[in-house]
């Protein structure tokens, strides 16, 4: 009996787990795909770091596009192209500036592009009224909540630039492997040189933006160097930087989901570690004395693993509580747990990772109370999981949802709002979105209000989106709505003081 409870609580956990990172793990696999196969070209290149100074330079164009005026959420496209177009200037950059006989590494110069594009775009970002904030946003990226749209679309780009490079591998491969014998086929370098690096920067910016820069970096350099020092055949490289990838990925995001970790740096540190191991094991079965190693490698793992133990048993007896609670197939006691760590700053930030994954449990109270955990902080950079909840199945959650990014006014939340409103199939909290669209000075709430009045299932429904647009509009009982909307749609402005629209002679 107690065997089958044990085996029923497992594979619930396993199922949830399933539910909850299934997309993260897809997008580490896609990672993996591709950044092998570049990582493999970068070694031999010798430019490590280049990707590091594409992604600050794609950055940078994203800021210079944002100071114009375009927004990263309302002008998503625009944005991209901006970071595009710095991209391509950075590929040329790094092509022409290569020699085939250098006096100084052309590391050197990926370098100093990388703290100029870096130093730049914090110049830049601010005259921005939340500077930091973008550069955070735009390249931290967050791939515990990576869309299944973001990983199509990503895959799609990723396999266009993989066929660009099988149809077009003869030039690469000279070019990477040997220069020498590609200059004297006459191949032109540079120009090739500018495809590859253009190429390059096109996943870059689009990877980055997944996972944020570390491990974008870490999947480009760590499989590809194990691959490297357990194989030389290209192929080969490839085949086993393809399955390091897949194994540490599952392993990080497990481990990332069943510690409470926030599953990036975990990720990194799982790659880390296993290349550690790797290394460890070349060095005892390549010495001359294997046996002398062996017991150098063993010493450092058994002191490494005594600290860590000293670590973990520092640890709080009532955080080791709360930890297991929050992973109780109970949903009371998730509940209770979540409460419990909204009741105290410190103990929220210490589970505040944990928090995250269960605003995707499969109990829409559970979804709801982790919401409400976040709001009690009101926290801006919480403002990205109520977007998300905008989308909930659950309409307590989405209710939720409304109120807080009404409450935080962020003129960040126009376009999740308007997506959402999109595909809200409850009136009631239709209106409420777009009476929120309205609080940030948006006319977009109005046609939508006025088709809840004409069209609304329930005359509560109908009386709620009067209400909302006389509070914001000067208009009169009886006036065709349709009619007085298509005449001054653009001629109305906000008034910031009075928070009406006045129509503008």
């Amino acid at each position: 009996m107690l065997r089958e409870v044990v085996l029923d609580v497992w594979g619930l956990r396993m199922a949830v787990f399933f539910q909850t990172m299934m997309l993260p793990f897809l997008a580490c696999l896609l990672l993996a795909g591709i950044h092998v196969y570049l990582g493999i070209h970068v070694l031999a290149r010798k430019v490590i770091f280049v990707d590091l100074a594409l992604a600050q330079i794609a950055a940078l164009g994203a800021i210079y596009g944002i100071l114009l005026g375009y927004s990263h959420l309302e002008h998503p496209w625009a944005i991209k192209c901006f970071s595009l177009s710095f991209t391509v200037i950075g590929a040329a950059v790094f092509a022409f500036t290569k020699q085939r006989h250098e006096r100084v590494p052309h590391e050197a110069l990926i370098g100093i592009t990388y703290a100029t594009a870096l130093s730049v775009t914090v110049l830049a970002s601010s005259h921005l009224a939340h500077g930091a904030d973008e550069i955070r946003e735009l390249l931290s990226g967050s791939i515990l909540w990576v869309e299944a749209d973001t990983i199509i679309y990503s895959g799609l780009l990723y396999l266009v630039i993989g066929i660009f490079h099988f149809i077009f591998r003869r030039q690469f491969l000279l070019i990477s492997f040997q220069p020498g014998l590609a200059a004297s086929q006459g191949l032109h370098i540079q120009f090739w040189d500018f495809l590859f690096y253009l190429g390059f920067g096109f996943v870059v910016t689009s990877s980055v933006a997944i996972a944020g820069v570390l491990l974008v970096f870490c999947y480009l350099v760590v499989p590809a160097v194990i691959a490297t020092l357990l194989a030389e055949k290209l192929l080969t490289r490839l085949y086993i930087g393809w399955a390091v990838g897949a194994l540490v990925s599952f392993f990080g995001v497990w481990f990332s989901y069943v510690q409470d970790l926030p599953s990036g740096p975990t990720i990194v540190v799982c790659f880390v570690a296993f290349l550690i191991l790797v290394a460890a094991i070349l060095f005892v079965s390549r010495s001359p004395n294997p046996i002398k190693r062996f017991i150098q490698v063993l010493l450092s793992t058994v002191l490494v693993a005594a600290l860590g133990f000293f670590s973990s048993f520092l640890q709080l007896k009532e955080d080791r509580s709360i930890a297991f609670t929050l992973q109780s197939v109970s949903k009371s006691e998730r509940i209770l747990a979540i409460k419990t760590i909204a009741e105290d700053q410190k103990v929220f930030l210490s589970f505040k990772s944990k928090l995250e994954l269960l605003l995707k449990d499969a109990e829409p109270d559970v979804r709801l109370e982790a919401l409400q955990a976040f709001a009690k902080r009101l926290d801006p950079q919480a403002l990205f999981f109520f977007h998300a909840a905008l989308n909930d199945q659950s309409d307590d959650v989405r209710e939720m949802a409304v109120r807080y990014v009404r409450s935080m006014g962020s003129q960040e939340s126009l376009q999740p709002l308007l997506k959402a409103i999109d595909v809200e199939r409850d009136d009631y909290i239709k209106v409420e979105m777009a009476e929120s669209v309205l609080e940030l000075g948006k006319v977009e709430g109005i046609p939508i209000l006025i088709e809840m009045i004409d069209q609304g299932q329930t005359a509560l429904v109908k009386r709620d989106a009067y209400e909302h647009l006389s509070a914001h509009i000067s208009i009169s009982p009886g006036l065709d709505l349709r009619s007085w909307w298509q005449k001054n749609h653009k001629n109305l402005r906000w008034q910031t003081d009075t928070k009406k629209f006045v129509i503008a002679l």
